[in-house]
């Protein structure tokens, strides 16, 4: 009796399940169960190489296209140098995108506008797969449609086809926030994390300084975790030694380039319209002006602040990271005041929004009616991102030329007299397409903004950006007709110019 009472306690006890008590992790915040740390599936992996095989493909398709004036004056910069040393030392320009510089120097004397533009190419389509590391250890279904909407992103497709830096400095901070986020919430310190993250930073700062709107609150937002946790001393040491390289790379940047650099301008436009109008392209919006786009931003950033509130006070470190990023606009917003501004500058912080706006989507998948309002709203975002790509595949980042080769056509006699609005931007677009476009049928005369008092132009060019309209129909002077608008060479919004081009009127 006894020993059948014993072992009926054992094995009581053996069945008796003792629940572990909950840990902090990036996932805690995830109140959707279905979706935490799936199992492994070929199915995840066989849509992300999907995703990829489409991001490529749009981005080569997007290289098909005029070289625009930033791209020529960084091609012009990579045939200047003699040494590859020279690309960090010598040229103190802001259009020299380090990186980008040294592919274009490496290519020598080949100018196909594919090949200069292979690099941004291969690491936009890198991006597709970095979006899904950064949120593949909360959720796969997270990370899938994290790397959708990076991999049709019109913003993304656009700028990571074009020869600048943008696209790497773009992957560089995605892959900088995942290894630092993993690095964090490791067990222990990881030594190849931390490497992966130094490298990574670099090649962001190599590639675009605007890295640093991501990667200056990345390295607060990390130091601000590890001076509380336990071993505070010893965190910070490890801290400051996974900043070493980048830190001193920039360093070393700002002693030999920064310091000496002159910035060459653009047209004025505030920060908040540049902010704007970049929240349109990312999100689809088919208006083209600043303001309507806050009607489904506003409600979208009040989701945002929320299920950053809820993932902080689970003890998730990926809003710590992030939300220092999402504020950085707004700062600038307030306090900064340029000159000059596009909506490129900030392009950087956009795929962190696509990182809260993914994790909100897949929260929809826990009912029928969510799973098709996340079909209808995904729908509508690719919707809008054909809508800007078919454009920008049909003029590009400007039309040169088929401008010029309209001149060739309609000009009398065997000289073209031009002049325009921007000396310098023509120079540096006539000298590249004139010799490739006219060749010996018309001699190219340019009359600068000195000259034209003495000499009368036939022709005359205004410069605008992609988004700007045509210009007016008729330029006066002293009060009377001088030049009437003939033609009008679009550009796509984002990087590009727009010619509106003008024939000398009759007295």
């Amino acid at each position: 009796m006894t020993v059948s009472t014993d072992q009926s306690r054992l094995d009581e006890i053996q069945e008796t399940r003792v629940e572990p008590r909950p840990t902090q992790n990036p996932a805690a915040a995830l109140p959707e169960k279905g979706f935490r740390h799936p199992r492994r599936s070929p199915f995840f992996l066989l849509l992300l190489a999907f995703l990829t095989v489409a991001a490529f493909a749009l981005r080569v398709r997007g290289t098909h296209n005029d070289l625009w004036l930033d791209e020529l004056i960084s091609l012009r910069i990579a045939q200047r140098v003699k040494m590859s040393w020279q690309v960090f030392t010598a040229v103190h320009n802001d259009n020299n995108h380090y990186l980008n510089t040294l592919y274009l120097y490496l290519l020598g004397e080949d100018e196909n506008a594919p090949a200069l533009r292979f690099f941004s190419v291969l690491c936009g389509v890198s991006l597709v797969g970095a979006g899904y590391w950064l949120l593949a250890n909360r959720s796969r279904l997270e990370a899938l449609i994290l790397s959708a909407l990076l991999a049709f992103s019109y913003p993304l497709i656009h700028i990571s086809s074009e020869a600048r830096g943008y696209a790497g400095a773009l992957l560089g901070s995605v892959l900088a926030c995942a290894a630092l986020e993993r690095w964090l919430t490791g067990k222990k310190p990881s030594f190849l994390l931390g490497l992966v993250y130094g490298v990574a930073s670099v090649f962001a700062i190599l590639s675009h300084l605007t890295s640093c709107l991501v990667l200056l609150p990345l390295s607060v937002a990390s130091l601000l975790i590890v001076i509380n946790r336990p071993q505070r001393v010893r965190w910070i040491a490890l801290w400051i030694t996974l900043h070493l390289l980048p830190g001193c790379v920039f360093a070393a940047l700002y002693f030999f380039d920064l310091r000496f650099i002159v910035p060459m301008g653009a047209d004025p436009m505030s920060i908040a319209h540049g902010l704007s109008r970049l929240l349109a392209l990312g999100i689809g919006w088919p208006r083209e002006d600043a303001l309507t786009v806050w009607i489904p931003l506003l409600p979208m950033i009040g989701l945002v602040v929320w299920q950053l509130a809820v993932e902080h006070k689970s003890g998730s470190t990926l809003p710590t990271l992030i939300a220092p990023i999402y504020l950085v606009p707004l700062v600038a917003v307030v306090l900064v005041r340029p000159q000059f501004f596009s909506p490129r500058y900030l392009l950087v912080i956009l795929p962190f929004l696509y990182v809260y706006i993914a994790i909100l989507l897949a929260r929809l998948t826990s009912s029928g009616i969510g799973r098709l309002a996340l079909a209808t709203l995904l729908t509508l975002f690719l919707a809008g991102q054909a809508f800007r790509y078919r454009t920008f595949l049909q003029v590009g980042r400007g039309q040169f030329r088929a401008a010029l080769e309209y001149l060739s056509d309609q000009a009398i006699g065997s000289e073209i007299s031009l002049s325009s609005n921007q000396d310098f931007r023509s120079a540096v677009e006539l000298r590249y397409y004139a010799p490739r476009v006219l060749k010996d049928r018309h001699l190219l005369f340019y009359v600068s903004a000195d000259d034209r008092r003495f000499v009368k132009p036939e022709w005359y060019l205004i410069h605008e950006e992609g988004s700007d309209s045509p210009g007016p129909a008729f330029l006066a002077q002293s009060g009377r007709p001088l030049w009437g608008r003939v033609a009008y060479f679009g550009a796509s919004e984002l990087s590009g110019q727009a010619w509106t081009l003008y024939r000398r009127l009759p007295n």
